[in-house]
């Protein structure tokens, strides 16, 4: 095969998938499925503003709130992959298919993942004038008394309702679930005393077990924390290697993105959060950079997606 042969193959290929040079060419539009003003909304804004100013591309973001973020993600599902239509989105995204009979997307099929900007370490804390002194005895009270051990949560089918409950499935215990309206005031009846303990965001918490208020008894992190050398992570305690309890942030794209999009994607993603200035919002809503190719993206929400479903295979 001759040189001008393969250089006319390699061009066939790169515009059979739909491979632009010059993309972004014309305005991007970045899908947030929650609130403006929520924490996914400030990652998204940070974002879109670092890839316009790198790219010279106009890059939004349009708020399509909803059902859980299940809203704007099921739109997002029926964009053209072109990556022209993108979507910011949270943990939720793993988990609100459980949340319906007939789920309006699919995480695995529907999207390809692009990468991972952020995540927020949780943390099991309870009241300091809680008789918990350890995550172990915690959990030696949830077996001698069965649902009698209370807990918060932000809502039925939430991150911190279903974490627990997984948990709590390991050990093979009960506790009784208190739901509230938000992390806030599920937090804040954990320091009442109305329940006995709540997983929570660390940076939400961080100020009141500094304070004395709350004690951490165990992390979600993947190691302990450097300021808290003393926690153990929820992998220890469950002697489960690699565990991790984490809420996260991240980009993804309608099914059939081209893999050239995608790579300049995770590049920009990659570079946005070398800038001092985009690190700094994303730390202002309690999240820490961390950011993942799509391959092991795709990795960890594959992991989610299937962990959901024993969870809520097992509370039926």
């Amino acid at each position: 095969m001759t040189a001008r042969t393969l250089a006319l193959a390699a061009s066939v290929a790169f515009t059979a998938l739909g491979a632009r040079a010059d993309y972004p060419d014309h305005p991007v539009r970045i899908v947030v499925p929650f609130a403006a003003g929520s924490g996914t909304d400030v990652v998204a804004r940070a974002t879109a503003g670092a890839i316009a100013k790198r790219t010279k591309a106009p890059v939004s973001v349009e708020n399509r709130a909803g059902a859980n973020g299940i809203t704007g993600t099921a739109a997002v599902a029926k964009a053209a992959p072109d990556g022209y239509t993108l979507l910011l989105t949270g943990s939720a995204f793993t988990l609100a298919p459980y949340s319906r009979k007939t789920p309006t997307y699919d995480p695995l099929k529907d999207f390809v993942p692009v990468a991972r900007i952020a995540v927020v370490p949780l943390v099991v804390v309870t009241s300091a004038k809680s008789p918990y002194k350890t995550f172990d005895e915690l959990v030696a009270a949830m077996r001698q008394n069965p649902a009698k051990v209370r807990y918060a949560t932000s809502g039925k089918g939430t991150v911190s309702h279903l974490e627990v409950e997984l948990v709590n499935h390991h050990f093979k215990v009960q506790a009784q679930d208190h739901a509230y309206p938000s992390d806030t005031d599920a937090l804040a009846a954990t320091v009442a005393g109305e329940v006995d303990f709540v997983l929570a965001s660390y940076p939400l918490a961080e100020r009141q077990i500094n304070s004395g208020a709350l004690r951490a008894l165990a992390l979600g992190s993947s190691a302990r924390l450097a300021t808290r050398p003393e926690v153990p992570t929820l992998a220890e305690v469950m002697r489960r290697p690699g565990y991790e309890a984490s809420a996260w942030f991240g980009m993804l794209a309608p099914r059939g993105l081209p893999v050239d999009v995608i790579t300049r994607l995770e590049e920009e993603v990659e570079l946005e959060l070398e800038v001092p200035e985009v690190r700094e919002k994303i730390e202002r809503v309690g999240a820490r950079p961390a950011f993942l190719r799509s391959a092991p993206f795709g990795g960890q929400l594959g992991y989610e997606y299937r962990k959901w479903a024993l969870v809520t295979k097992a509370m039926q």
